[in-house]
């Protein structure tokens, strides 16, 4: 039986709701700590408080928002333990997935792998700070995508958020986003020659590198492991 269409424009909007709050949340529009109002919220995407509801709680569940009892929903503030138990988790799964797919992909998926990389170049070259940011979360879901492990990628799926809450500061100009394309660019070739030490190498200095510029937008001494 098909669904009805106002059904289907109900499930649509959500969707959309949720994507829109979600990238503000990653590209700082809306800060640490931000008080998210359902009704403001509504009114600048025209949309009912329905869909903003519903948004809001599965960004809660995410961990992207934190629900205060008698107060509202706010942009969750990271503290250090949480931002060292993050790397701490990235290191352990992409360490992984690197591994699986430099032993089991076939060439043809890791193309596809090569393609995104692509993509992130053309971002960077085009100046296209935001795009670079998407194009990133889709090379790193790839990476878990390639495994072939439903388990983890049915998980993964639901804290992608949380594991890559670092996104490059505009503040900061072109430098580290030179550095970030570099860094995937040594994961990707290491991966497509099958070289697991180089590709390693690159994603452990990628991420020590994310970690320390997470630590610096959130306010955080970059050193310190408390």
């Amino acid at each position: 039986m098909d669904m009805p269409d106002n059904v289907k424009k109900i499930t649509t909007i959500k969707q959309q709701v949720h994507d829109i709050i979600r990238e503000n949340i990653l590209n700082g529009t809306f800060t640490t700590g931000e008080w998210l109002q359902e009704k403001k919220l509504a009114e600048m995407l025209n949309v009912s408080r329905s869909p903003v509801r519903e948004a809001l709680k599965e960004l809660v569940v995410e961990g992207l928002l934190e629900d205060i009892p008698n107060k509202g929903v706010f942009v969750r503030k990271f503290t250090i333990k949480d931002i060292n138990s993050i790397f701490e988790l990235r290191e352990v799964l992409e360490k992984y997935a690197i591994k699986k797919i430099i032993d089991e992909a076939s060439d043809e998926e890791i193309q596809k792998l090569v393609d995104i990389f692509k993509e992130m170049e053309d971002s960077y070259n085009n100046g296209d700070l935001n795009g670079y940011y998407r194009t990133d979360t889709i090379f790193h879901s790839m990476l878990f995508e390639m495994c072939k492990n439903d388990i983890l990628n049915n998980m993964v799926s639901g804290i992608l958020p949380i594991i890559q809450p670092s996104k490059i500061n505009h503040r900061d100009g072109m430098a580290r986003f030179k550095k970030s394309l570099e860094e995937h660019r040594g994961i990707m070739e290491g991966i497509k020659s099958r070289d697991f030490d180089k590709a390693w190498k690159y994603q452990e200095i990628h991420l020590k590198l994310a970690k320390k510029e997470t630590m610096k937008n959130m306010g955080y001494d970059s050193e310190s492991n408390q």
